[in-house]
């Protein structure tokens, strides 16, 4: 009897472990391009960046990184553009920032790309105004999760006593499959 409750025991034990593999390959059948980015920081501080060893973009860079479909990017000279991190590179894509370093503001696009090398989306994800600080975006990312933090500054300058006050703004956004930067 004890022979026939341990193989019972044994079989129900094999079979449950069974069904949670199977359960795991259905999960990464159904979604083979999931995204999971290590958790990261992105704030464009002029304090952080060392203006004189920036590395620039070469012509040959923007255009295979396509950055002429960036509308943010209008106006801005290639000696603006420098290339920031590479976040995730893989066989389904990249996942990459762009700085834009002028004298009087740094911003910071994230850029996603698929497979073949296209521009996907584009989003900024951190802004420093170094001259007059009316504004402010900083970012974290973590997983597929983006989370974009935008203040905006209003000074009084008529009671020159107060320093102003401060919008906040929090958006968050999920990294779909297909590499698209999605609004929650």
């Amino acid at each position: 009897m004890k022979k026939i409750y341990l193989f019972g025991l044994i079989f129900t034990v094999i079979s449950v472990s069974c069904q949670k593999k199977q359960i795991n390959l259905y999960e990464t059948q159904l979604n083979p391009l999931k995204v999971d980015l290590a958790e990261i920081s992105l704030n464009s501080s002029s304090s952080t960046i060392d203006l004189t060893k920036i590395k620039r973009l070469t012509p040959e860079q923007y255009n295979s990184l396509q950055l002429e479909k960036v509308k943010g990017l209008d106006g801005y000279e290639l000696s603006d553009l420098c290339l920031g991190q590479i976040l995730l590179e893989n066989k389904n894509g990249k996942i990459l920032t762009i700085q834009v370093v002028t004298d009087g503001e740094i911003t910071e696009y994230l850029l996603s790309y698929d497979k073949n090398g296209n521009l996907i989306d584009n989003l900024i994800v951190a802004y420093e105004d170094m001259v007059e600080y009316y504004s402010e975006v900083s970012s974290r990312i973590k997983s597929n999760e983006i989370i974009v933090q935008t203040i905006n500054y209003t000074y009084d300058e008529i009671n020159s006593d107060s320093g102003g006050t401060a919008d906040t703004a929090i958006t968050k956004y999920q990294i779909s499959p297909e590499f698209k930067f999605i609004s929650n």
